[in-house]
């Protein structure tokens, strides 16, 4: 009856209780939130630099549990550590010494404190390297002969070189059966050889085997067989092997090496001067006075006479002296005419038919040739755009080709002239052409005008300004 008397104030009491509860747990999670917040927004870490001294402190705060951390500046430490003093000693006097080892007790010494080295009862004999084998020696006779075996004629199996070769290191034979017994080097070679060379070379013969002989020519000069030479290599019908074969016929043949042949020369297909030293590389030895008689030098339809060039006069050209040192020696000839040679004149020069060597006797049977040709008046043979002669594009460097190489020591900036002004013009001169490159902008026509002065190397000038217009 109390409860329905009271049920309205009841219930009222009872929601504002339930309200209090909620309330109190509410603030009890939201308020460390607050806190662990405002203690999160104010802890990020910051670089201070301290090395002038003058901080008294820094404060971190740990992020993970709100812990504080102060540092402040330590103290230096002592420069030098705090001496110790040792205590006064005096040394005991033999009395005292004495004294103190009387009080000792007696020390007892068993008999089995010391005992002699235990040496083994016998010591192991020193190892061996093998087995002793016994076996008589020398060996007891068998008295067996070797059997006789039918070897058949015998033949020349292969023989090198044959025929036309470009080169002949070495001579070469083989036969189908031994034809000297196994010995020394020395025993071989005091061997008979069964093999005839013409000519008549000096030279070594040698055994490589019982069945194979080579032979091989010996020179300070050269490491193979002479060049320009027909040789002809018998082996005489009748000739025995060590085991008693026979050659039932003559074997012979015949093999040649090249007469002498260009290999390469100077000058080449470019302008050269009224009295150009020659110079002409062969693949063998020769001597240059005999092959200056056969080499024959025309200028246009005239023939120049010829006179051989010394050595230190020849290498005063660079070119040909590079070339001198890459040569072999006695394998090259330079020569020049005896008379300057006409201007602007085509040069051809003939070497041979009929051109000794100094290796062998064959001579060349063919005519070897090649040609240049003198200087002209100097003149301008083109010009244009360097990537695109068809289209001049903004950028693109213009060119300048004469006739002969222009003197690069007698140029100067006055001898070129543009207009308008090219910005960041540079010229640079490569052989007989002149490289301009600068910033060039489209739809402007340049004009680039050369002096007459200009020089080339043989000391023409061009003679008259010229003026080339170049559009980009």
């Amino acid at each position: 009856s109390f409860i329905s008397r009271y049920k309205i104030p009841l219930l009222v009491v009872t929601g504002i209780l339930a309200a209090g509860v909620i309330a109190a747990i509410v603030f009890g999670l939201i308020i460390p939130g607050l806190q662990n917040n405002a203690v999160q927004e104010g802890s990020n870490p910051v670089l201070i630099d301290t090395s002038s001294g003058d901080s008294e402190g820094v404060v971190m705060n740990d992020e993970s549990n709100g812990l504080q951390v102060n540092l402040s500046p330590g103290q230096a430490e002592p420069d030098e550590a705090e001496v110790i003093p040792l205590a006064t000693t005096a040394p005991l006097s033999e009395d005292e010494i004495d004294t103190i080892l009387a009080r000792l007790p007696t020390l007892l010494v068993d008999s089995s404190d010391q005992v002699d080295f235990k040496l083994p009862e016998e010591s192991l004999p020193p190892p061996r390297s093998g087995d002793t084998i016994e076996e008589p020696f020398p060996p007891p006779e068998t008295g067996e002969t070797p059997t006789t075996v039918d070897t058949g004629p015998l033949e020349v199996v292969r023989f090198a070189p044959e025929g036309e070769i470009p080169l002949a290191p070495f001579l070469n034979i083989t036969f189908n059966q031994p034809m000297v017994p196994l010995g020394t080097l020395e025993d071989l070679a005091a061997e008979e050889i069964p093999v005839q060379l013409e000519p008549d070379l000096p030279g070594t013969w040698r055994w490589l085997g019982t069945k194979t002989l080579t032979f091989q020519f010996d020179s300070a000069d050269i490491d193979r067989l002479p060049m320009a030479t027909e040789y002809q290599a018998t082996v005489p019908a009748g000739t025995e092997s060590a085991v008693g074969g026979v050659l039932a016929e003559t074997v012979s043949w015949r093999f040649s090496t090249p007469p002498v042949q260009v290999i390469s020369r100077y000058p080449a297909d470019i302008p050269q001067p009224l009295d150009p030293i020659v110079f002409i590389a062969f693949d063998q030895r020769i001597n240059q006075e005999a092959v200056l008689d056969t080499i024959t030098m025309t200028a246009g339809s005239r023939q120049a006479g010829l006179k051989l060039v010394a050595e230190a006069e020849a290498k005063e050209d660079e070119h040909i002296k590079r070339m001198i040192e890459n040569a072999q020696d006695g394998r090259w000839i330079t020569f020049r005419s005896q008379e300057p040679l006409p201007a602007d004149t085509p040069i051809s020069v003939v070497v041979g038919p009929g051109t000794p060597s100094a290796e062998g006797p064959l001579l060349t049977s063919e005519v070897q040739s090649f040609s240049f040709y003198t200087y002209a008046p100097l003149k301008i043979v083109k010009h244009g755009c360097a990537w695109d002669e068809t289209e001049c594009r903004p950028l693109t460097p213009f060119f300048i080709r004469f006739n002969n190489p222009i003197d690069v020591d007698l140029y100067t900036d006055e001898l070129l002239t543009i207009s308008p002004e090219l910005p960041g013009a540079t010229v640079n001169i490569f052989g007989d052409t002149i490289n301009i490159r600068g910033a060039s902008e489209g739809q402007t026509t340049y004009r680039i005008t050369v002096s007459k002065d200009i020089q080339d190397i043989f000391g023409q000038q061009l003679g008259r300004n010229q003026t080339f217009p170049m559009r980009a």
